[in-house]
């Protein structure tokens, strides 16, 4: 049954299931299938309920995760800041541990720009 939510086809199966078991004295011939409705009713209600429990373990191991990596990231950032500290921010052997180096400061050539002597006359306001 497309496009009908898991709650809807359980409730709509307990209701067949009750109004049939009702008619079985005049319709005998259903009494298999009713049994067997049955059985599959428990064994979804089942499985629904073991679903929302995955779900909530499912949770539970996301928080767990985001909590270590949060301290994974913390613990790295203490490590390389002394290892900073110890080989210098410059250092390229900080490489092999997997931080980035400081780049060096390029120092730019310096033209000097010739300084106007004279300032160019206002032009008039018109």
């Amino acid at each position: 049954m497309p496009g009908q939510s898991f709650q809807r086809i359980v409730t709509l199966s307990e209701l067949l299931n009750a109004t049939l078991k009702q008619q079985l004295n005049e319709m005998p011939h259903l009494t298999v299938e009713s049994e067997d409705l049955d059985r599959l009713i428990i064994e979804v209600k089942a499985l629904d309920k073991e679903q929302e429990t995955l779900r909530g373990r499912l949770g539970e191991m996301i928080r767990l995760r985001k909590d270590a990596e949060r301290r994974g990231t913390d613990l790295r950032s203490r490590i390389a800041a002394q290892l900073r500290g110890k080989l210098g921010f410059s250092n390229e052997n900080l490489a092999a541990y997997g931080i980035k180096a400081r780049k060096r400061e390029r120092k730019k050539p310096t033209t000097e720009r010739p300084i106007p002597t004279t300032v160019p006359p206002a032009s008039p306001v018109q």
